[in-house]
């Protein structure tokens, strides 16, 4: 199923349920939480570490995607501790727009009619053709496929977060390993290529403008990290940025599907006179501040 077209389809309850989901399950994986790393819409909470009104607000998420390293699913004890957490949860086998139940997708009820969805996904780099798909793994319990996202073990942080535990145990503080700018936009970038969804335009676009530094910062990480093990992944995702945010010989950036993203994404999707000027500005606001990235880039 699709993400939600405006921002106006997230609620900032179920965020924050999605992080005491998330710290729940680090408590209960013993050596193996060294081995899941998280991507994806929650990954800007700890992106952007200032709150409005000194930045806008994010507009959060409902999923929880965490990349677990191979290992862990081969390994019959680390998988056996993952399935059997997942079902103490409370989590539910989602379904795809067909109604097929997915074992690498998994719902739970958030109290407020909205689910929070953990999703595992994996980097298997013996997978057909590389594609995004669900991995074959013995048990309940799969992983998704993500080409180049175990870039994350390499391009990741680490903080402690603090949340109250699901089921009123208490409060609990664990050390989440979370992407880093450059494998969080990458893997956003390859996303939007492969699926057009306006919220991983707001995503990436949302990290490069208001983290820590801004856009001089964000330039620096990628020029580091474009003389590492990884500069081919990284030069193929800055070139999805480019041709789907910025001038060109034939097409304004503005006027591309990135920008146009995060305009109706962030704004919604009004026609009246004054809503498509003001999307029209954020338009080119996001070309130019994209361009400015990756021409500080290298």
């Amino acid at each position: 199923m699709g993400k939600p077209a405006t921002k106006d389809g997230y609620d900032d309850r179920v965020t924050e349920n999605c992080e005491r989901v998330l710290v729940t399950l680090l408590s209960r994986l013993g050596p193996w939480k060294e081995s899941v790393f998280l991507i994806g819409g929650l990954a800007p909470r700890y992106l952007v570490p200032d709150r409005p009104p000194a930045v806008p607000a994010h507009a959060g998420t409902g999923d929880i995607d965490i990349v677990v390293e191979l290992q862990m699913l081969a390994d019959t004890d680390a998988y056996r501790t993952l399935e059997d957490n997942i079902k103490v949860l409370g989590f539910k086998r989602a379904e795809n727009e067909h109604g097929e139940k997915q074992s690498w997708r998994w719902r739970a009820d958030t109290g407020i009619g909205i689910p929070a969805i953990l999703e595992l996904l994996a980097d298997d780099p013996k997978a057909s053709g590389g594609k995004v798909q669900p991995l074959p793994v013995e048990g309940n319990v799969s992983a998704l496929n993500i080409p180049h996202a175990s870039m994350v073990f390499d391009h990741h942080r680490t903080k402690e977060i603090r949340a109250e535990l699901v089921g009123g145990n208490g409060i609990a503080i664990e050390t989440l390993r979370y992407a880093d700018l450059v494998s969080f936009t990458c893997l956003k970038a390859f996303a939007f290529e492969h699926r057009r969804e306006r919220k991983d335009a707001h995503d990436l676009v949302y990290c490069i403008e208001y983290g820590p530094g801004g856009i001089d910062a964000a330039a620096q990480e990628f020029r580091t990290a474009l003389g590492g093990k990884h500069d081919d992944v990284i030069e193929e995702a800055l070139a999805v940025l480019r041709t789907r945010f910025t001038d060109d010989d034939q097409t304004e950036g503005y006027l591309k599907d990135g920008p146009v993203a995060v305009s109706k994404f962030e704004l919604g999707e009004r026609e009246d006179a004054e809503t498509r000027e003001v999307r029209a500005l954020r338009q080119r606001n996001v070309s130019e501040l994209v361009g400015q990235m990756l021409g500080a880039s290298g």
